[in-house]
């Protein structure tokens, strides 16, 4: 078994310029891969799926795989042969034992296949002690990254209906097990940046720090200069929490997910939002040296151009250190609440931009994308 990953970056002449394409097929077939399985992600989706329709029409003897939290029985078309949904731990390595003759395929869990014409959708399975998972740098052969990025949970506590974090149940890795590996990490890496993601990094304090005190041991010990990236859920953070992640040694950097002020919107979302905590824990980050980044989501259900005009608001009143107003088209993500809904998208059946709302039609969408520029602009001189 062999991972291998490809970066697109910013490609000039998209419709003319296929290099990258053919790069990655050609890695494929020189290869001779008895299977081959793609994760999808919102900007990984809909070329996985090209992918599979081309290596079917050059060597329709490869198996091809689609898994990821993107996918679902939609992704089942023309090339796919099987579609793992939720986590594919176990379930891939079930599939595998069934091509091998090892099992039947209702032994696979989390599997999408057809079958004498069948849909076939086998029982959802998660790995339920998550230590059981190998820690994925130990089978890196690269030893330096720019940043490097590690679980040390999974799910999410909150259940907002545009996110999927919540969908899996919530479990954390073993302090034991970070410990351990974090060491690992430290000794035999080099890196600069060391990403923690969970959905809320904050949700409980006590863990949290007991983790950043093992990045600060190994920080010392190795003498790397790093900066830590988490998410934090904005209304947890109190000044104790400020103060406390001040003192590291290392840079924290953090990302607080609002999207809207709006009071429609959220309802909607099923995000309950503490507005008054949000004011105060901004106004505690502003006066730390921890650095941060706070997102506006546009296009919600229940928004329009003006709410959204008064979340923008909201942001340059209390968001002083933030130097411009960091807004993401929204996009609708399959297998959450808002994914099983009637939505227009601009691709049908896959995670992509909403279209039009019943709040909002695409010019206002679109008008409301130029705003956010034009007033990023005006930011620039002050």
């Amino acid at each position: 078994m062999e991972l291998k990953e490809f970066s697109f970056g910013n490609r000039v002449g998209y419709e003319t310029n296929k290099n990258v394409e053919l790069q990655v097929l050609s890695y494929i077939m020189l290869s001779r891969p008895d299977v081959v399985a793609f994760s999808n992600y919102i900007w990984s989706s809909e070329m996985a799926q090209d992918f599979a329709r081309a290596i079917k029409q050059i060597d329709s003897r490869i198996t091809v795989v689609l898994g990821g939290v993107e996918v679902d029985k939609n992704h089942l078309k023309s090339g796919v042969d099987f579609v793992i949904t939720g986590e594919g731990e176990i379930a891939l390595t079930e599939l595998v034992d069934f091509l091998q003759g090892k099992c039947t395929i209702e032994d696979v869990s989390n599997v999408i296949c057809v079958r004498e014409g069948v849909v076939l959708e086998n029982k959802k399975k998660v790995v339920q002690s998550l230590d059981t998972i190998p820690f994925p740098y130990r089978f890196s052969d690269v030893k330096h990254f720019d940043a490097v990025r590690i679980e040390t949970s999974r799910g999410c506590v909150y259940n907002c209906n545009f996110c999927y974090y919540a969908q899996p149940e919530f479990r954390n890795f073993s302090l034991g097990y970070l410990r351990e590996n974090l060491a690992y990490l430290f000794s035999e890496f080099s890196f600069r940046n060391l990403t923690f993601l969970d959905a809320n990094f904050n949700t409980n304090a006590v863990r949290m720090f007991e983790i950043l005190d093992m990045v600060e041991e190994n920080v010392k010990k190795c003498g790397k200069k790093i900066e830590v990236h988490c998410e934090l859920r904005p209304e947890l953070i109190d000044a104790q929490m400020v103060g406390r992640m001040s003192g590291y040694s290392f840079r924290i950097r953090v990302e607080l997910g609002f999207q809207s002020s709006n009071a429609i919107v959220l309802k909607l979302a099923n995000r309950p939002t503490n507005l008054v905590r949000v004011k105060e824990a901004l106004a505690l980050l502003d006066k730390s040296s921890i650095a941060y980044k706070i997102d506006l989501m546009y296009g919600l259900p229940g928004d329009t151009f003006f709410s959204f005009l008064q979340s923008m608001q909201f942001l340059l009143r209390h968001a002083l250190k933030q130097r411009k107003v960091v807004a993401h088209h929204f996009m609708v993500l399959n297998n959450t609440t808002f994914g099983m809904q009637e939505m227009v998208r601009f691709t049908p059946n896959t995670s992509s931009m909403i279209l039009k709302t019943q709040t909002q039609d695409t010019f206002e969408l679109y008008l409301t994308k130029l705003f956010v520029e034009m007033v990023n602009s005006e930011l620039e001189w002050y």
